[in-house]
């Protein structure tokens, strides 16, 4: 995600993967237009796209088709088919443009609306991408959004929640964090405390001349009460914090699908026994530890088989029950080798488990594109679950498996919330160091150690909320936060 460039144009099927009535394909950058003239022919009686911009309503909708190569097999006689190997059909649209900046990215975005069919909105989207556009990246449409200040830091983090909500109570957490639930009150903060420290370098600027800008007891209430607010926010952050009971963390496979690998990785230990040879763990192992302050049993389980051996079918029933026993189930799968016939039957009893994580690895053995369409193919079966790759080798993925494995053991662990999990993983720490400077700066003021110092905390202070809402980032944190999202969104 870092190095991004919010200057080109962006295209992806914003819809969910697999067959349904309706699929959108969305565009998004200076671009647009472009696209939209290349690809796109109203229908007839319709005013043209470039007619409507002239004076757009927003957004503008027409109906109209785009035309599709379709390519034609040789071996079949077709009279239709032109001499060379591919014709052409239209597909009917809807299309829907925000020609300004009152789009979601606040650049010229596009929306077609149309049949759901997996290989048409393919198709859709590779003429979208022939004509000026390029791929999104995960996250690359909220991304925009972000940087182009029309959502804050964790307004983002709520639109990923929205999409992973399972349930109604975690659906109306997002919504109501989307809405500028911690965005609202935590900009007010920020603006008192901005004011603040205004009139107190304005008094520093002048002070050889005994101007009093702020009184010390106006200064005292500002901060009393800023202080008040913001332990009002971190006591519903905290509401979700990581410390609660222990949660079981499963690790399910295939025999060698790198489950004993992943259990050392993730442990930092050698206590699974690691070899070539198939079937090495023959019973479960566990650790107790912490992960991002999430308290977890990490369980490594023998792979599965059919077996007449007594002591395997042994081992086999010891894994069944710890899978059911679990809050959480990694569910690994070698990335080298073909989904097998029990990984898919797996898989699709986990579509609508939100505590299943579907772990690729042995990423190092395949290209990305390889992952890439592996990762695809898990998706469009309709799992609501996360699928990361890793690698026990290179470290790849290890540390976003972590973060992900936290989320899963916040969900476990609380209910009632009011803030997202990946605000409260992301933002605890910063919003306790800015209630810490608010305190310190209060205090400053009733022990009259000087304005500097009470502008020093200030600026502390500031700092903090700025992490939090993402007036300070880096790219390590947008990677962070928008590396989860799916492409489309």
């Amino acid at each position: 995600m870092s190095g991004f460039d919010t200057d080109d144009t962006i295209a992806a099927i914003a819809s969910a993967p697999g067959a349904s009535i309706r699929g959108i394909v969305r565009i998004s950058g200076p671009g647009t237009l472009s696209c939209l003239c290349s690809v796109f022919s109203v229908n007839e009686g319709e005013r043209s796209v470039e007619a409507l911009i002239a004076d757009p309503p927003n957004p503008i909708h027409v109906s109209g088709s785009i035309e599709l190569p379709i390519e034609i097999d040789a071996g079949q006689p077709n009279d239709h088919a032109s001499a060379a190997s591919e014709t052409s059909e239209t597909v009917a649209t809807d299309l829907l443009f925000w020609p300004t900046s009152k789009s979601y990215t606040r650049q010229p975005t596009a929306e077609f609306h149309l049949i759901g069919s997996t290989p048409i909105l393919q198709m859709v989207l590779s003429a979208v991408c022939k004509s000026g556009a390029r791929l999104a990246r995960p996250g690359e449409f909220t991304m925009r959004a972000f940087l182009s200040g029309r959502i804050d830091l964790t307004q983002a983090e709520a639109v990923l929640a929205v999409i992973d909500s399972n349930g109604q109570e975690q659906l109306n957490t997002a919504l109501a964090q989307l809405a500028g639930g911690l965005a609202g009150p935590l900009g007010e903060i920020r603006n008192q405390l901005m004011s603040v420290l205004a009139e107190l370098e304005a008094g520093l600027d002048f002070v050889e001349e005994d101007i009093e800008f702020i009184t010390e007891e106006d200064l005292t209430r500002d901060l009393s009460e800023t202080k008040l607010d913001l332990e009002r926010i971190k006591g519903q952050i905290l509401e979700r914090d990581l410390i609660g009971e222990t949660v079981k963390v499963v690790l399910v496979g295939m025999p060698n699908s790198g489950k004993s690998s992943l259990f050392n990785e993730l442990a930092g230990s050698n206590k699974a026994i690691v070899t070539q040879v198939e079937g090495t763990t023959t019973d479960f192992i566990s650790m107790e530890l912490e992960i991002e302050s999430a308290q977890i049993e990490l369980i490594d389980t023998a792979g599965f088989e059919l077996t007449d051996d007594r002591i395997a079918q042994q081992a086999q029933s010891h894994r069944e029950q710890q899978q059911q026993q679990a809050q959480v189930r990694l569910m690994c799968i070698d990335s080298s080798r073909p989904i097998s016939s029990w990984e898919s039957e797996q898989l699709e009893l986990s579509r609508h488990d939100e505590a299943s994580l579907v772990v690729l690895t042995k990423s190092d053995l395949v290209s990305e594109e390889a992952i890439g369409s592996r990762t695809l193919e898990i998706q469009s079966s309709g799992l609501k679950g996360h699928v990361i790759s890793t690698s026990s080798l290179t470290k790849t993925g290890i540390q976003r498996l972590r973060r992900q494995i936290s989320l899963s053991v916040l969900d476990a662990n609380t209910s009632d919330a009011t803030v997202v999990g990946t605000t409260v993983l992301r933002a605890a720490e910063s919003l306790r160091e800015a209630c810490e400077s608010v305190e310190h700066a209060l205090q400053a003021v009733r022990d009259r150690i000087g304005e500097e110092v009470v502008a020093a905390e200030i600026r502390q202070a500031l700092e903090g909320l700025g992490h939090v809402v993402g007036t300070i980032y880096t790219d390590d944190i947008l990677d962070l936060v928008f590396g989860r999202f799916c492409i489309g969104k």
